[in-house]
């Protein structure tokens, strides 16, 4: 998952999130913060839940900043933009093949993410990353903060 923060006020910062890469208590603190389990914050993040975004971006400022949940900036939804990887959204695509849908259904779902497909291997390939997908991790990290230009 791609996150990039444009505060109006304030320079950009993008990091690359890998859920796989929280640490136990790291992931705890979010449950409390988000008020759900693991996955139902995941998925929350995934369908734009505001409160799970900004406790995302929460979590993500205070792997470089000491930050209280309550200090997060009271940003606007177009500041915070969440990006999928390719990986991420070749499994989503892999599990509606695998759902009961209507043919109807199935091929709207598939054309959203085969659009979605192709503009995260456009985004990964102007990254300098591989399109298969996951981006390496430069530390054990649960984010990892990339160039942070001026907007």
């Amino acid at each position: 998952m791609f996150v990039t923060y444009r505060p109006e006020d304030g320079d950009t910062q993008r990091w690359t999130f890998d859920p796989k890469r929280v640490r136990a208590s790291k992931a705890e603190m979010i449950e409390r913060r988000f008020g759900g389990n693991w996955e139902a914050w995941l998925a929350a993040v995934q369908a734009g839940n505001m409160k799970a975004r900004r406790v995302l971006l929460w979590h993500l400022l205070t792997l470089t900043h000491h930050l209280r949940y309550e200090d997060v900036p009271d940003f606007f939804a177009e500041e915070l933009l969440v990006e999928h990887s390719v990986a991420e959204v070749t499994e989503l695509r892999d599990r509606v093949a695998k759902v009961s849908l209507s043919d109807e259904q199935r091929e709207q779902m598939m054309t959203g993410l085969d659009i979605a497909l192709s503009d995260a291997i456009a985004r990964e390939e102007a990254a300098g990353l591989e399109p298969e997908g996951k981006a390496p991790l430069r530390s054990d990290a649960s984010g990892t903060p990339s160039s942070s230009p001026r907007s």
